[in-house]
């Protein structure tokens, strides 16, 4: 099976279900003891992101979060064709959220710099949109630890579904977090880790750039990714004049 596979996604979420209850942000309460949080972060392809959500929905029956970048050079979370892109994957039962990497600021504005931003997503899509997830917090030291409030929206690195520590490994973790950023899963890969030495709660983070129908190691990956969005932008520049030359079109 190769590592980065939609198989080898169909296999983890099938093993998370069997040992945790696969829960939305929104429905974590006081009251609940165990739970696997699902979330994706859209880095670089939304077209990559609709196909894990169609799987999710048709194959696994699961609903995760999606979040979306407003301010990303690779992608334009607000063309016409990504519009309705994450219309569709909103349709199927997932969730869309914000996924932001802010400029150091104070907590007031970054309240309103988010507040912002998702009421830009909202206007455009057409619902809404109750959560929000840091991108890249190395570049932003200290935000996760702020465990910053946004007023009637969910951060996804909130207390309930995310411990932050610096250093050793504390005793003790509340809720362990699983991810695959830079198509590695430094914290546990989630077969290989023991589910009841572990604590009942889990949020579990995939890139949908890193996953395909055949499964990559980075470099091809990659080589993949960037011919794929080769491809949408040479039609884009093809749909958009006349004069675009032809015999570029692969």
């Amino acid at each position: 099976m190769n590592k980065f596979s939609y198989i080898e996604y169909r296999n983890i979420i099938t093993l998370v279900k069997q040992n945790l209850p696969i829960m939305d942000f929104s429905e974590v309460n006081d009251e609940v003891n165990a739970f696997c949080v699902l979330r994706h972060d859209i880095e670089f392809s939304i077209d990559r992101a609709l196909e894990m959500a169609r799987i999710e929905h048709d194959d696994l029956g699961v609903h995760s979060t999606y979040t979306v970048q407003l301010r990303n050079n690779t992608y334009n979370a607000l063309s016409q064709k990504n519009i309705e892109a994450i219309q569709e994957i909103e349709s199927m039962g997932h969730y869309i959220g914000l996924h932001q990497n802010p400029p150091q600021m104070s907590d007031d504005e970054l309240v309103d710099y988010i507040t912002k931003d998702i009421e830009t997503l909202e206007h455009y899509y057409g619902f809404s949109v109750d959560r929000f997830a840091f991108h890249r917090c190395g570049s932003n030291p200290g935000i996760l630890e702020r465990y910053v409030e946004v007023p009637d929206k969910i951060n996804c690195y909130a207390k309930e579904f995310f411990h932050y520590f610096s250093g050793d490994n504390p005793e003790e973790i509340r809720v362990h977090y699983l991810a695959d950023s830079n198509h590695d899963w430094k914290y546990g890969h989630p077969f290989n880790i023991d589910y009841w030495d572990l604590p009942q709660k889990m949020q579990l983070l995939t890139h949908p750039y890193s996953w395909t129908e055949e499964g990559y190691e980075n470099i091809s990956n990659f080589t993949k990714l960037i011919r794929e969005r080769n491809e949408e932008l040479l039609m884009d520049m093809n749909t958009e004049t006349k004069t675009f030359p032809k015999e570029l079109l692969i």
